[in-house]
């Protein structure tokens, strides 16, 4: 009787659940300490509006990992582009909030910082995003998925070029946006978004 074995999805998910996790813990515990500590340091607005799109993200990321549960031939290589792929994820919200960041660092210029590694973690989270819907066979589906994806990848390499405050002030809030719309109508009305096992 076979009821009680976890299947290779279930494996994988778990794994991939605990390290999004760990994110979702960090970015929430990084921005209840900034609004603790918003007397002495200013809370920054794209730091914010970063925040709630990166726990956005995660949460659809997350949402989105589950079209695999019908994958039955898996790979090491499979699994390593989506454990990598959460991985990026993950050090989204690490350069968003250091986990060691002490009081006297907690203010703008840290995320001025850190921003060229938050761009990049970006990309390279982008890159693996078109990865893992090009093994699953998704990558034309919808048919303006890959350009979706792509020009966010395209964005954060501007962030790390233009390396400008109002640039900075841009993405995170076109990002913000665009999540928002693609995740709640986009999705839901032009896509499909109901979960089946």
């Amino acid at each position: 009787m076979n009821n009680n074995l976890m299947s290779s999805f279930e494996f994988i998910a778990a794994l991939m659940s605990i390290i999004i996790g760990l994110g979702v813990t960090n970015l929430l515990a990084g921005a209840a300490r900034a609004f603790y500590r918003r007397k002495h340091n200013p809370i920054d607005e794209v730091r914010i509006v970063l925040t709630a799109a990166t726990l956005l993200l995660l949460a659809l990321q997350w949402w989105v990992t589950f079209k695999w549960n019908t994958e039955l031939a898996w790979s090491f290589d499979r699994f390593l582009v989506l454990i990598v792929w959460t991985i990026s994820l993950y050090l989204l919200t690490v350069f968003l909030y250091p986990p060691d960041l002490s009081e006297e660092e907690e203010h703008q210029a840290r995320f001025d910082r850190n921003r060229t590694g938050y761009y990049s973690s970006f990309i390279v989270m982008c890159l693996l995003d078109i990865a893992q819907a090009a093994i699953h066979g998704d990558l034309f589906h919808p048919v303006w998925y890959l350009p979706y994806a792509g020009h966010y990848a395209l964005l954060a390499g501007g962030g790390i070029s233009v390396r400008r405050r109002g640039y900075d002030r841009f993405f995170a809030w076109y990002l913000l946006i665009t999540l928002l719309i693609w995740s709640l109508v986009i999705r839901r009305y032009l896509v499909g978004n109901e979960m089946t096992s």
